[in-house]
């Protein structure tokens, strides 16, 4: 949903003084690039404050996950849930799905999601998902990787092994289109253009649908919003 708004807007003080501030800088190569560095900090402590002023659970990136996931996860269905993090997804998806594993190699996370997530159709286990999956010997469905991908080496291979085990695979990445500024910053070779430090890829969507392709996934649906790429992609 959009905006309709006044014509005439409210006066801001604060936007007022630092637009006032920019015109003492008289180089404008330097200006902007302080002007980029500045709104990518305001833009990472208001993503950090959103989490403490909704919840993570009701950040609306986070239910707009959920809304996306619910009208593709079917009730027989068999889930995993890699890097499950505190395992806020998995347990949203255990309400609609069958069964739900969620993993993490992270120990901390684990037994926090086992302490605040309990439900007979839901675990978490602390492992490698690739040894969980070979050794337990269980099936499932469906993968979920909710912001995976952007932090690994080489998720061509990733992606390519793992498609191997499942029927579905869903997605989120950050979306380094969801700001022209972004491109901007590329362009003036500004180091400022991660979501993350831990971040390796930073995906620009045509970028991230030529990799599904070259591992042979076939994407059924895509949202982009709240600053993130969903899919839902189906394995050969």
């Amino acid at each position: 949903m959009g905006a309709i708004l006044k014509r005439k807007k409210p006066r801001s003080l604060i936007t007022a003084f630092i637009y006032r501030l920019s015109k003492l800088f008289t180089n404008n190569s330097v200006k902007y690039n302080l002007l980029l560095d500045l709104e990518w900090i305001f833009e990472r402590l208001s993503y950090e404050q959103a989490s403490v002023h909704y919840g993570i659970e009701n950040t609306p990136w986070r239910k707009s996950a959920v809304k996306f996931l619910s009208g593709f996860i079917k009730p027989d269905d068999s889930v995993l849930d890699l890097g499950c993090g505190y395992g806020a997804v998995s347990y949203a998806i255990s309400l609609v799905a069958r069964k739900v594993v969620g993993v993490d190699y992270n120990l901390d996370s684990i037994l926090k999601a086992r302490k605040q997530y309990q439900k007979e159709n839901l675990k978490f286990i602390h492992d490698d998902a690739l040894n969980y999956l070979n050794q337990s010997g269980e099936k499932f469905n469906v993968l979920i990787l909710t912001h995976v991908l952007e932090h690994l080496d080489n998720p061509k291979y990733f992606l390519a092994t793992y498609a191997n085990y499942f029927n579905y695979i869903f997605i989120e990445v950050p979306d380094f289109d969801r700001t022209y500024l972004n491109h901007f910053r590329q362009d003036l070779c500004n180091t400022q253009v991660y979501t993350d430090t831990d971040h390796i890829s930073e995906f620009d969507r045509d970028e991230l649908n030529a990799l599904l392709a070259e591992v042979n996934l076939k994407v059924i649906s895509t949202e982009y919003r709240y600053g993130v790429q969903k899919i839902w992609v189906k394995c050969s």
